[in-house]
């Protein structure tokens, strides 16, 4: 298949515009639609439909971002390698915003892979969340943002996506009557909201449209809090799958799934357009891509 058709899904996937991947991959519109139609046929699917909100994704478009992400990231190794950047002799921080979910779930898997590697990078972990990341990346000297479906993306930036996550329930065993937790002990117990303003969620909707509301003991901004409570009351937390596990895997907390249609997501790697060329930022994408690269 033509590279650039690859490059103009990727752009395509990342902006949700026509306009903006036109920009980005500095070709007209008209080439760019022309790209998408042979992609369609190539693919046997529609792959982006346009919204009020902007191109919006197929389910087969979201199923092959990923790998598409991974070759043009091997293509674009294989061919602008710099062998000025060596992650064993280096001793290069690099500087990651991410929320202290994915922190506790990312940070052991980097710094485990440096260790077995023996490499002589090192990391600095800062918090940002998917509201707040262009915040995080106005720092000079940050690399990249990891969050879940970043809002207000502009072409400044360039993103990947790592995986997607569901949500899940944590909370310490002979919570509830059942296990897992049963729909009606679910609207029941009491619970722990956590998000970053400490306000109301989408999990306070899920209740209202069932005809409930939801029983908040108390709502915290971030999880070390909302842990220490779970691990000392009987209370449940509605998080996401992947740190629901970390969580569970370290700590005396059952984990089980949500009795309740929850939404899925994807988290993405976002980084300023301006650095991509550098060799240590392309090789720090790389790192993260293949630790991450089992959890698609």
């Amino acid at each position: 298949m033509d590279l650039n058709l690859l490059l103009t899904f990727h752009c395509l996937m990342t902006e949700r515009s026509a306009t903006r991947a036109s920009a980005v991959l500095h070709v007209t519109q008209g080439a760019v639609s022309s790209a998408l139609r042979r992609l369609r046929e190539q693919f046997g699917d529609e792959l982006f439909v346009r919204t009020s909100a902007g191109m919006q994704p197929t389910r087969k478009a979201l199923e092959v971002a990923p790998m598409i992400a991974e070759a043009l990231s091997t293509v674009s190794a294989l061919l602008g390698s710099d062998t000025s950047f060596s992650p064993q002799e280096s001793h290069y921080v690099f500087n990651l915003a991410m929320s202290d979910d994915l922190e506790a779930f990312l940070a052991p898997r980097l710094v485990g892979a440096v260790s077995r590697e023996r490499l002589g990078i090192r990391f600095a972990f800062h918090q940002t969340n998917s509201s707040l990341w262009k915040n995080a990346l106005q720092d000079p000297a940050m690399d990249l943002v990891i969050c879940s479906e970043p809002k207000d993306f502009s072409t400044q930036y360039s993103s990947q996506v790592l995986f997607s996550s569901s949500y899940a329930c944590l909370h310490r065993p002979g919570t509830s009557g059942s296990e897992p937790l049963a729909l009606d002990d679910y609207f029941a117990a009491e619970h722990v909201r956590i998000c970053f303003d400490g306000r109301r969620g989408f999990i306070d909707d899920l209740f209202e449209a069932a005809g409930h509301t939801r029983k908040v003991t108390a709502s915290f901004t971030h999880f070390a809090g909302a842990l220490t409570t779970l691990l000392s009351t009987d209370v449940v937390a509605t998080i996401p799958t992947f740190a629901a596990r970390s969580f569970a895997e370290h700590m005396p907390l059952t984990i089980c799934p949500v009795p309740l249609a929850v939404p899925s997501f994807r988290c993405f790697m976002v980084w300023d357009i301006a650095k991509q060329d550098k060799p240590q930022h392309e090789w720090i994408r790389g790192f993260i891509s293949q630790v991450t690269r089992a959890l698609k």
